[in-house]
């Protein structure tokens, strides 16, 4: 009678997915690393849910989660009967999905058949076929990796009636290690001998190619080099687990690569040494493919595992870089402020910030780190501490500049470095302000026209002991401070044209009079109107301070 395999399709939050077998209940769900499924996100319970089996099937269970198990979108009580196609989710909308469902597999009723079958009948070939679908059952059920090589070694030992199985596995730093180690009848033995032949397994690790042979135990010769071999003879059977081949297309040329070894299956025996050499060895390359297969499957896996351990980590740091951002723009009687930040990869170098100083000032900044990703997300971090701490003192803008550059240059690599645009606004509408290197802060007037002052300062981070210049406006009301980086001049459409500073300019000419949201949202939908399909080639800031005293 045909018998169930349960699997949950598990969907993380960057779209990989994986299958995971349910061998065995109860089955647990959650963040901690004993569990039988970890999921790694900080907001899903430790021990979260669970899978249970009775009579009628599987049972969903909630083990006290903080945020709560959902079955269909529906949160359960207690428990819920799970049946195939049912989607699970563990409170935690933008995390995983988890997707139950059960196969029906015909494989044990045609095995015990054939067992049957082979117990009645001398035919080898009944007997090796059953061989491979215990395998094959072996595989479908996806125990641990340990008890499939186990069963490959088991099954290869009984296959060709030798006294012992050994099998190999390729290390990272390319040699052979014996793994495993399995006597006749499914004994295990220490992985700490030596007595076999080195002889043959460097030549199977060299070659690729299987060895069967008679060989002399005392000299390690074999039969075609002495003639006959009078006493203390093995036989040996070596089969290398490998890679298959892949052949891929460059253009209308075929590459074909070479298969990869994986490790190495070796069996021999002593008693009945010239027996083992005539055994079936298509039957026994079959079981060396499904175990090169387990094992190439086993490593993708443990990449995938690293993987997305990399990408978890990376979503903690996003929310970690977002986190540094002001939590609230300030609301104020004089001024109005929107901004927004969008980085290319999980975390970036750019970066806006607000300041409240003495005296009802406040200080806006804005500043791009050289390079993208998690270098330049340390570097944004370690630059907006240093920043914000000085600034809290409303030093001169000179003085601050000239003490975060030295810091910068003392704690940071020489390639490295950052644009920053810092300014210090006041009620009466004077904008004074630092342009290190970055692009300069266009001045839209209310009666029409755009300004703009070019940067007279080197970036942060180059030079050491450097002098700062600082310049300032005075604003009417209705004026805007629109302060960007240069992922939005430098933003690219499909074909590689820039959106350009002409662009950036003609645009807000047209926003005179706008609210700073209403224009923080018109640069980025002209962007992304422009942009199209493109993917996102630099990471983007928009800051705009609306001055508008009450």
């Amino acid at each position: 009678m045909p018998s169930s395999f349960p699997r949950l399709t598990v969907r993380d939050a960057f779209g990989n997915q994986r299958e995971i077998e349910i061998s065995r209940t109860p089955f647990t769900l959650g963040r901690q690393s004993d569990n039988d499924l970890v999921l790694l996100d900080s907001r899903i319970s430790r021990r979260h849910a669970r899978l249970l089996k009775d009579a009628q099937g599987y049972v969903l269970e909630d083990t006290g989660s903080t945020h709560g198990t959902f079955v269909n979108g529906e949160r359960i009580v207690g428990s819920e009967r799970l049946k195939s196609g049912d989607q699970i989710s563990l409170g935690v909308t933008d995390s995983y999905a988890l997707a139950f469902g059960v196969e029906e597999s015909v494989l044990p009723g045609l095995l015990e058949k054939f067992e049957r079958v082979g117990e009645q009948s001398p035919a080898p070939q009944i007997h090796h076929l059953g061989l491979l679908l215990q395998m094959a059952q072996m595989l479908l059920r996806a125990p641990a990796l340990e008890e499939v090589l186990t069963a490959l070694v088991d099954s290869a030992v009984q296959l060709a009636n030798a006294e012992r199985g050994l099998l190999f596995l390729k290390e990272e730093n390319g040699d052979l290690q014996l793994r495993l180690a399995r006597s006749k009848g499914g004994g295990h033995l220490e992985t700490n001998l030596s007595d076999y032949s080195h002889t043959v397994v460097e030549r199977v690790a060299a070659s690729g190619q299987e060895v069967v042979v008679l060989e002399e135990e005392a000299s390690g010769r074999t039969a075609l080099e002495t003639g006959i071999i009078r006493t203390g003879a093995r036989g040996i059977v070596a089969v290398p687990l490998q890679k298959l081949p892949m052949t891929e297309s460059l253009g209308e040329t075929f590459v074909g690569a070479a298969p990869e070894l994986l490790g190495l299956l070796y069996l021999d025996t002593r008693s009945h040494a010239a027996a083992v050499t005539g055994l079936d060895r298509q039957v026994l390359q079959t079981l060396a493919v499904e175990g090169a297969t387990v094992i190439e499957n086993a490593r993708m896996f443990r990449l995938a595992r690293q993987q997305e351990r990399l990408q978890h980590e990376m979503f903690l740091a996003r929310n970690i870089q977002v986190g540094l951002l002001p939590r609230q723009l300030p609301q104020s009687d004089y001024f109005q402020v929107s901004a927004v930040t969008t980085s290319t990869e999980a975390v970036g170098g750019d970066y806006y910030d607000m300041l409240q100083l003495p005296d009802g000032r406040w200080g806006f900044a804005l500043a791009d780190v050289s390079g993208k990703g998690l270098p330049a997300a340390i570097m944004a971090a370690s630059l907006q501490g240093a920043f914000g701490a000085v600034a809290a003192g409303s030093p001169p803008l000179t003085e601050l500049f000239a003490r975060v550059n030295d810091y910068l240059c003392e704690r940071t690599p020489p390639e490295m470095f950052a644009t920053v645009l810092y300014g210090v606004l006041d009620r009466p509408g004077v904008f004074e302000f630092v342009n290190a290197g970055h692009i300069p802060p266009l001045i839209v007037r209310a009666q029409g026209g755009v300004e703009h002052i070019d940067p007279s300062n080197f970036p942060l981070g180059l030079f050491p002991h450097v002098d700062f210049q600082a310049d300032s406006v005075q604003l009417q009301p209705g004026d805007l401070i629109v302060t960007t980086s240069d992922g939005v001049t430098e933003a690219r459409d499909a074909i590689g044209g820039l959106f350009s500073d002409a662009r950036l300019l003609s645009l807000l000419e047209s926003c005179c009079g706008q609210s700073a949201e209403e224009v923080c949202r018109t640069i980025l939908a002209s962007v992304q109107e422009f942009v199209g399909a493109a993917p996102q080639s630099d990471d983007l800031t928009v800051s705009v301070v609306r001055y508008w005293p009450t």
